[in-house]
């Protein structure tokens, strides 16, 4: 109606408020995916180790869950750590369990598994990593040691 009347004054205050909106709204887009893309954890994801049938999966909140498949004739076994990611220095370090978990974990399947056998399966997680990203590969590299483990986006 405003338009239809031919008022230069009232198109233009339609056409700046037009202006202004999509303006705000592009920013807006822009923001959120700048801050999405920059701000989340680079690895967060599934990963599956080439070597062996273990899946990790790097969660968003500083968790790291383990799913061993077949350790020790218990099938799927999980385990739920903490890690801290450092996007700058590309470091990973994940934290063992306390004796508490573990030996929930042991009461669960009860007798299936032993504690060396955990010990065992864990001690090649619990410690600090390099990481570095290459298409759907993640290299993780043991910082004392050197060793390599690789995962494939799953």
């Amino acid at each position: 109606m405003l338009i239809a009347k031919n008022d230069e004054k009232e198109r233009s205050f339609l056409f700046r408020i037009v202006i202004w909106t999509a303006s705000v709204l592009i920013i807006a887009v822009a923001a959120y995916f700048l801050i999405r893309s920059f701000a989340r954890n680079p690895i967060a994801g599934t990963w599956e180790y080439q070597d062996d049938n273990i899946t990790m999966t790097i969660q968003s909140d500083d968790k790291v869950k383990l799913q061993f498949d077949n350790l020790q004739d218990v099938p799927e076994l999980a385990v739920t750590m903490d890690c801290q990611v450092d996007k700058t220095e590309k470091t990973l370090v994940i934290g063992g369990l306390q004796q508490s978990e573990i030996d929930r974990i042991l009461e669960q399947y009860d007798g299936q598994l032993t504690q060396s056998a955990l010990d065992t399966a864990l001690s090649m997680f619990t410690t600090s990593f390099d990481y570095s990203m290459e298409r759907q590969t993640l290299t993780l590299t043991d910082r004392e040691y050197g060793e390599q483990m690789i995962f494939d986006k799953k």
